[in-house]
């Protein structure tokens, strides 16, 4: 029989969270906590404990639920085949994890099918699933209302579980919402909450007694956070080898905004947004708007952001050689139908000397797959006639949407922007960026609203930017340019269009 060891110690939150028996169990905390790893090994740990059937092989089944399929494999697939890849294999075709142990001599079999939630197939297939449990990653992204439905699903497999029950990771999300009234005020009597202390918190009271964890910190994870190879030979719980672990959140106070900083670094409750610009704390627009013209990259594509609305807008786009998401031109629609906009707004603007020869991509919202009540073509469909390679976002829930735009604002690229607006060619999007876009509150009560203000067409190009920021963070726009790339050219219906400008 061959043997091979999986080594992993759980952090004391972690732990406290393995320990528990209660049917539902969250886990919160800061970014790079160790979470999810601690999710994956919980996960492995119930399967190896459940009874074996009588063949003697312990049968397990799981869900992993996210907003998307492609946060699911950059994040918990990424980490349970580096962590249990001799034992662990990914079916592509079923998106599915198989955990086995059987041809090593073991009595392990756990079948973890991802499974995301932008798609109603996908949910339709969570809801009719025969489960043992359920891994709800980044669960705060989660419409909440889901938990009930999924509950009903665990504990139908095996015939006689073990254990069964949900497990949960994420971040802090907002106060006053709804998952914090769930995980504080109006808690299930069978639900455990477990917190993470703050990437930067110290112990507050009497330090242990050896000199050299007089001044350890309490958060997580410090020990594997970007550690070089100098501190990563040093002994766990090193001063110097926890002091470059707290590096990782040092950074991110300095250059996130005070409400980011509190859900993601201190780890708390943060405050509501409502009545304030969505991107009040991380838009500059002395950083991330440029008063001369940006110009195309010559050799990347443009990526367009395009809405389905009585009044459409679009956002011409480009991911550059930086990695810099460069918002290159708005073009907007007033009073008028998807294609009297692209015939007489945006396909004269793509045919502009400035763009021609790029590859072109448009990506909008996941809605646009409806077919329309007078014909049996869909927005997506329309595009692809006139000539324009069109492709859904990941998701239209706003929370992953906003974190998309929100993500590329904190970050930068050789000491300038990741994402830079051309100010002159974009005026209407800087504005929306800086004030018009708005969690408002309502007229009569004052009371705040859930999501921003529908406010033509700020509101339109700030969602063309989500489906954009989506689309680039995800990586689905490398793909989306390979699968033009492979289709045969074919001429747009419509005003003629020099061949170069639609390659």
């Amino acid at each position: 029989m061959s043997t091979h060891t999986i080594s992993y110690s759980a952090t004391p939150t972690i732990s406290k969270m393995m320990a528990s028996e209660a049917f539902v169990r969250f886990v919160l905390g800061p970014v790079g906590s160790g979470k999810t790893t601690g999710i994956i090994f919980e996960m492995l740990r119930r399967s190896a404990m459940q009874d074996p059937d009588p063949d003697g092989i312990r049968r397990t089944r799981w869900s992993i639920v996210r907003q998307t399929l492609e946060q699911m494999r950059q994040t918990i697939l990424l980490d349970a085949l580096q962590w249990l890849r001799p034992i662990a294999t990914y079916k592509v075709s079923d998106k599915l994890i198989i955990i086995d142990t059987t041809s090593m001599g073991g009595d392990l079999y756990s079948e973890w099918f991802m499974i995301p939630l932008e798609d109603p197939e996908d949910q339709k297939r969570l809801l009719s699933s025969q489960l043992t449990g359920c891994a709800m990653n980044e669960f705060p992204e989660i419409n909440p209302d889901l938990v009930g439905a999924i509950a009903g699903r665990c504990g139908r497999y095996p015939q006689a579980p073990t254990w069964f029950g949900i497990i949960g990771d994420g971040n802090f999300p907002t106060e006053g919402g709804d998952w914090h009234r769930l995980l504080e005020l109006e808690k299930p009597s069978d639900w455990a909450v477990f917190k993470q202390p703050g990437g930067l918190d110290l112990y507050p009271d009497k330090p242990p007694t050896p000199a050299i964890l007089r001044n350890k910190p309490c958060a997580e994870n410090l020990n594997w956070l970007t550690q070089t190879a100098k501190t990563l030979a040093l002994p766990l719980d090193d001063p110097e080898r926890l002091a470059q672990g707290r590096l990782y959140y040092e950074r991110l106070s300095r250059t996130s905004n005070p409400d980011w900083v509190l859900r993601y670094v201190h780890a708390q409750y943060g405050p509501d947004p409502s009545g304030t610009a969505v991107w009040r704390g991380s838009f500059k627009r002395s950083f991330h708007v440029s008063d001369v013209s940006l110009h195309p990259v010559q050799g990347k594509a443009l990526i367009v952001g395009q809405d389905f609305g009585r009044n459409p807008c679009s956002l011409i786009c480009q991911a550059d050689h930086k990695g810099r998401l460069l918002v290159l031109e708005e073009i907007l629609g007033e009073d008028m139908g998807l294609e009297l906009h692209v015939r007489t707004n945006l396909q004269p603007r793509l045919q502009d000397e400035r763009y021609r020869g790029l590859t072109i991509a448009c990506v909008g919202d996941p809605s646009g797959r409806s077919k329309g009540s007078i014909t049996e073509e869909t927005s997506f469909e329309a595009l692809k006639r006139m000539g324009l390679p069109a492709f859904p976002a990941p998701t239209n829930d706003l929370v992953p949407r906003l974190n998309a735009v929100e993500q590329l604002l904190l970050q930068q690229r050789d000491g300038g922007a990741a994402l830079l607006i051309d100010g002159l060619r974009c005026p209407k999007l800087v504005m929306a960026m800086a004030q018009s876009y708005r969690f408002a509150k309502t007229k009569n009560t004052g009371l705040a609203k859930s999501l921003p203000d529908k406010n033509h067409p700020y509101s339109d190009l700030a969602d063309d930017l989500q489906y954009v920021c989506l689309t680039v963070n995800s990586g689905l726009a490398d793909y989306y340019v390979k699968k033009i790339g492979t289709r045969t050219k074919r001429r747009p219906v419509g005003p003629r269009v020099p061949v170069e400008g639609w390659t």
